[in-house]
């Protein structure tokens, strides 16, 4: 915080001499202090709402409600408020229930000189929020601006990488006559250049080579298979942070079609006469920002008519279309004018109120959800009676994309089961153990942060075995995460958190240096053990992670081949690009790379056309299917055939049966993972010469 400013503080506690103390003891430290005691949980809800706060500090209870109340209300307001829990006692189990309260910290009721240094940390963190929420804002408007410039240019712009095009703009659509800039995504630039030309067009990149700019004339080929001589630009660029090519198409004719053309983008949607899709997700673009500021807040109502499919089967589409904009008709009558209501989707409207008053908005809700049920519209002389789930999510300063704010609502919507209904959204919370007990996203969040600051995080080690033989010594390296109460947490529980968190960079380094340092160890006693270590999609796009990875096995005295870095499938499939590029990477450090749960995908085979992996890992699934069933059986033996043909080492994970083994002793797999084999290890402590399987 700005030493200047004075620190707006809120108090829960029952002796107004205490909250006199409390105040007393951070001015001492030198922080201007404006301070409000808590009356009850009406007037707290009505001073956060009234103006910004920077920090509360609560007792347990007090004045009638609970510091799990005002946790709960900051929470469901979306607002970022850290929250320090006064202690009334030194028991261990009470700090730990405040943390998972969500808490940002719990201090000691008689250790002041404690209290002020974590009130200093708390504040200090919650100004890097801020600031951090600035610098996103003043990086999208650029972006904003940027792209609005590219796509309003009347030139034909498009950017191309490795020959291929990656943007293209409404006017270089518009030139070569193609419906819409995703046709481009599978065409190379060269494939726009008439055959004649190709030659000519070969040279001319080879005479610029990567780093100049140049500019030659053509024969270019439009979609419908007319020619046009053209003249084409190239410079160097950079597009999305990646180096690229800049081309610029510039007919030597003018083109009565291009003079004629007219750029008309409307903000009403034609069937209902509300705003379209385009222009709420502007509107709520504005707010987003101005809301990470804490200039504005506002409420998302996600109206989702219930059952429409069965409506448009009955009624025919053209019927449907009346159906649903009667509802359009009926439910703005009973919006006020300044809230912003439009068709957001086939079946969906959406609603953008201002403020982030909880009672008003689903006031409002309940009004629309009664208009539609007790409504009946009447169409070609039929009625149809229909009803809405209606979801409802809050836009403030933790809000930090659109797409967020609406997937939030949508969940809302989503979770009405039996639909005509309205619900809020609230934050998900992460079931951590066996009983069912649970954190909120936020709280594992933070514990992610503080286990990875104070090196909490625990490796576990899973043995990888040979179904022919081979005595190899090679582990899976899994990640656990502990919590207060013993309980091990497993990546599916945090990788979530972690990924909002914009942890997975850190996490994955981490693992890699500890993974090296253990095996350094091991190996030296001499052992010849290899590892297969789990990264992120994160690592794919890191362009500094071969270097630092090539350096930490140097410092670890271990050769290339001890490591075998292993990508899910879905990461590859999601990130091909990157995914390949980092394949060809690790080749020349001379680092394995392993694909795992691989076959899960529409196309799993459509990857190796992009990389060449060494090993692949099926996933644990097809263990499960092919010993009651001879074509699972069939086709997983297929499987296994043409990747090792391809020279790719195969396995399976997740192996828990062993009455699969003769079925996947047939189909030729080379290795074998699971808890039957053996349960993930605290070290790499195994047996791999003992044949009892």
């Amino acid at each position: 915080m700005n030493e200047k400013e004075p620190i707006r503080l809120l108090i829960l506690e029952e002796s107004q001499n205490r909250a006199e103390e409390l105040i007393v003891m951070l001015r001492t430290a030198g922080h201007a202090t404006r301070a409000h005691q808590i009356e009850s949980d009406g007037d707290f809800s009505l001073k956060i709402s009234e103006q910004k706060w920077d920090l509360v500090l609560a007792t347990s209870e007090a004045n009638g409600c609970t510091a799990a109340s005002l946790i709960s209300t900051i929470q469901t307001l979306d607002k970022d408020i850290p929250v320090i829990l006064l202690a009334d006692n030194r028991d261990p189990a009470s700090i730990t229930e405040g943390l998972k309260m969500g808490a940002a910290d719990v201090a000691l009721d008689d250790d002041d000189e404690r209290l002020v240094l974590l009130v200093e940390r708390e504040l200090k963190h919650l100004e890097n929020r801020r600031m951090r929420r600035k610098a996103e804002v003043e990086l999208r408007e650029t972006d904003r601006r940027n792209n609005l410039l590219l796509d309003s240019s009347t030139t034909a712009i498009a950017y191309v990488h490795e020959g291929m095009h990656i943007y293209t703009n409404s006017a270089y659509v518009d030139l070569f006559g193609y419906e819409d800039e995703d046709e481009y995504a599978g065409i190379p630039i060269i494939d726009l250049i008439n055959a004649e030309d190709q030659g000519k067009f070969k040279e001319f990149l080879k005479s610029i080579g990567d780093s100049e700019a140049g500019s030659e004339e053509f024969n270019c080929e439009k979609a419908d298979g007319s020619t046009v001589l053209m003249t084409l630009k190239l410079s160097p660029a950079t597009y999305d942070g990646e180096p690229c090519t800049q081309a610029l198409f510039k007919p030597l004719i003018d083109e009565a079609e291009l003079e004629d053309r007219i750029k008309e983008i409307s903000s009403q949607d034609l069937l209902t006469g509300l705003f379209n899709r385009q222009y709420f997700i502007e509107q709520l673009e504005t707010v987003v920002d101005n809301a990470s500021q804490r200039k504005q807040t506002a409420t998302i109502l996600y109206i989702s008519i219930d059952h429409f499919r069965r409506i448009r089967s009955e009624a025919g589409l053209s019927n449907a279309d009346l159906v649903l904009g009667d509802l359009a008709t009926i439910i703005r009558a009973k919006v006020p004018d300044e809230h912003i209501m439009a068709r957001f989707g086939d079946d969906v409207f959406a609603i953008l109120m201002d403020g982030n008053d909880k009672a008003t908005a689903e006031e409002l809700a309940e009004i629309i959800r009664e208009t539609v049920e007790g409504h009946m519209s009447d169409v070609s002389g039929k009625n149809y009676q229909v009803t809405v789930s209606i979801g409802l999510s809050v836009v403030a300063e933790n809000t930090s994309t659109v797409e967020e704010a609406i997937s939030r609502a949508h969940q809302a919507a989503d979770s009405i089961e039996e639909g005509n209904a309205i619900s809020f959204y609230e934050p998900a919370k992460i079931s951590v153990d066996e009983e069912g007990k649970s954190v909120s996203a936020d709280a594992l969040k933070d514990m992610i942060s503080h286990s990875l600051d104070q090196n909490l995080f625990e490796l576990r080690y899973q043995p990888i075995v040979s179904l022919h033989g081979d005595d190899e010594e090679q582990f899976e390296v899994l990640l656990r995460l502990p919590d207060a109460e013993g309980n091990y947490l497993k990546p599916g529980q945090f990788m979530g958190p972690a990924e909002e968190a914009g942890l997975l960079h850190k996490l994955d380094r981490w693992v890699i240096l500890q993974s090296v340092k253990a095996l350094s160890e091991q190996r030296g006693e001499g052992g010849k053990t290899k590892l297969f270590i789990n990264i992120t999609q994160r690592s794919l796009a890191d362009e500094e992670f071969h270097s630092w990875m090539s350096v930490a096995l140097k410092a670890a005295g271990l050769p290339s081949d001890s490591i075998i870095l292993q990508i899910h499938e879905n990461d590859a499939t999601s990130y091909i690009k990157q995914a390949a590029s980092f394949s060809e990477g690790l080749k020349e450090l001379h680092i394995k790379c392993s694909i795992n749960h691989f076959g899960c995908s529409l196309n799993p085979f459509n990857l190796l056309n992009h990389l060449t992996p060494d090993f692949v890992k099926l996933d644990g699934s097809f263990a499960t299917q092919i010993e009651n069933s001879e074509e699972k059986r069939d086709e997983m033996m297929e499987m296994v055939e043409k990747l090792q043909s391809q020279g790719v080492l195969t396995g399976i994970c997740g192996l828990e049966d062993p009455s699969v083994l003769p079925a996947l002793f047939m189909t030729g797999i080379n290795y074998i993972q699971g808890n039957y084999i053996s349960e993930p290890l605290e070290d790499m402590d195994y047996d791999f010469s003992s044949e009892d399987l």
